[in-house]
């Protein structure tokens, strides 16, 4: 959020929003957004976080979903594929619930307009997308084992 906010605020013009997004993000959006591009790079985005946890969600289970719904099995708080915080507390819980509903979330407000309709984003908004794909990469990193 902070390097969002600065790149945007124009505070320190060397800053690069590419600096802390995480590299499957860059390496799906960077060249789409930098060619203006910003719808593409941020459909671009979230398909790479929907492959992702397809992927790892058809390793682990042998069963084919996509999208929400793929999202709402994979961080599912009764039986999660990819487990975020430690279900047995409330805590956990919680950050399962919360997760899998931005996963979800993120599926049908961001990821399906921007599939299903020519859609015009502006660089700011696009920026702030890029940034939430990648904080939900990076969850996906922290996966509890």
């Amino acid at each position: 959020v902070i390097a969002t906010i600065t790149y945007l605020s124009g505070y320190n013009h060397s800053f690069s929003i590419w600096d802390n997004l995480h590299p499957l993000i860059n390496s799906v959006a960077k060249g789409r957004f930098n060619d203006g591009h910003y719808a593409d790079a941020v459909e671009a985005a979230f398909k790479e976080i929907n492959t992702r946890v397809k992927k790892i969600y058809r390793d682990r289970t042998s069963i084919e979903k996509d999208g929400a719904k793929l999202m709402q099995a994979a961080f599912s708080v009764q039986n999660p594929i990819i487990k975020l915080g430690d279900i047995s507390t409330e805590t956990g819980t919680n950050i399962q619930q919360g997760y899998m509903e931005m996963f979800a979330g993120a599926m049908i407000g961001i990821r399906n307009p921007q599939a299903h309709n020519n859609l015009l984003i502006t660089k700011d908004n696009a920026i702030r997308e890029l940034h939430f794909a990648s904080m939900l990469m990076y969850k996906i990193d922290d996966e509890l084992v």
